[in-house]
């Protein structure tokens, strides 16, 4: 029950301080092939993280800018990482309710991006809030518990099997 009541409080707060007010209508023309600089919030989950890598490097081959934000000991499992921006975080970086504390978010002030991709695919309210902290037109996120709030475009793939999931996602991702 108490998990369940600081989810609730981390939503609202989400809510009240991350969320961008008076967004725009927008096309989603070609708007990943326009697109210059990404966002890209890893998974959590070890095995949805090494799945999700193929997302990373598809972006790389189109010579797109892309920054990482990833738990720091998994910084160490990025291939070719030298090519990537890094934001790292570590358990120090959470608050009580699990959303980003005040040194990650002075840390991240004033970052923008062309499109926030959070890979998680299961509700994560610290990486949300980090998704809407930065700035960014478009915010593409898995369809989840209430994830319509956070994200202006999103991915609804149920598959249990990461591997699918993120291969689906990428199909998704190339109409654009």
């Amino acid at each position: 029950m108490f998990e369940t009541l600081k989810k609730k409080y981390a939503r609202f707060v989400i809510r009240r301080k991350f969320l961008r007010k008076h967004q725009k209508a927008l096309s989603f023309n070609k708007i990943l092939s326009n697109s210059r600089e990404f966002f890209i919030v890893l998974p959590q989950r070890d095995h949805d993280f090494n799945q999700a890598l193929d997302i990373i490097k598809y972006f790389l081959i189109y010579k797109k800018v892309i920054t990482l934000f990833l738990p720091e000991h998994k910084y160490g499992l990025i291939p070719e990482r030298e090519k990537y921006r890094v934001i790292s975080y570590l358990p120090m970086h959470f608050t009580r309710c699990n959303l980003p504390a005040k040194n990650l978010l002075k840390r991240m002030k004033g970052k923008e991006f062309d499109i926030v991709i959070d890979l998680n695919r299961e509700e994560n309210l610290f990486c949300s809030a980090v998704s809407n902290f930065v700035g960014s037109k478009i915010r593409i996120g898995f369809d989840r518990n209430l994830s319509s709030n956070f994200y202006n475009m999103l991915i609804n793939d149920k598959n249990e099997e990461a591997e699918v999931s993120y291969r689906n996602f990428l199909n998704y991702l190339k109409m654009f």
